[in-house]
């Protein structure tokens, strides 16, 4: 549910963007600090797909729904980047492509309840202390006792559903024993 949301919103940044027909038009409205924040806001959006993408690659979560949505996003994220190949300037404000490789390396190593350790909403471990302070994109927040990176809580309350989900990674000590519980 949230991927579709995020193909609509680069969707439509690519229709926009696409809609403006002088490169140098273009440059003046993403240089401005409204379209400066936009893009900002798309950039977030997908950078939550690629937690997304990278928590399902790290807990080997197969979705055949997901993957189309998924290759969909990334397509349209080219797209927007071609786009703004035409304002340098801006395509070089855009992080790198090393920069949103959420791959995760190897599995938590003890008992720590994963929801104060991963984020709710993409299943990815909490950053190191140094990454959080130098990284906004890294910022976490607590609510009702559980983490959450503040770009993919603030996306799931304003896209999916009002409630943030509490979804467990399945990874950490705990979660393996709750699902051995459930079996």
């Amino acid at each position: 549910m949230q991927e579709q949301d995020s193909t609509q919103v680069l969707t439509k940044a690519n229709d926009i963007l696409s809609s403006i027909s002088q490169p140098s038009v273009c440059s003046e409205v993403l240089l401005s600090p409204e379209g400066a924040n936009y893009i900002s806001g798309v950039v977030e959006v997908y950078r939550v797909s690629k937690r997304i993408e990278g928590g399902m690659t790290a807990f080997n979560i197969v979705s055949e729904s997901l993957q189309p949505v998924l290759k969909d996003i990334d397509l349209s994220w080219n797209n927007l980047q071609a786009f703004l190949s035409m304002s340098p300037c801006v395509l070089h404000r855009l992080p790198s492509q090393s920069a949103l490789d959420y791959k995760v390396e190897g599995f938590l190593s003890d008992s720590t309840h994963c929801v104060k350790r991963c984020c709710g909403v993409c299943l990815l471990e909490r950053p190191e202390e140094g990454q959080l302070l130098s990284d906004p994109a890294h910022s976490m927040l607590i609510y009702e006792s559980h983490l959450y990176h503040t770009s993919c809580a603030n996306f799931w309350m304003h896209c999916v559903d009002s409630s943030l989900p509490v979804l467990p990674c399945h990874n950490c000590r705990y979660c393996l024993k709750l699902n051995q519980v459930e079996i």
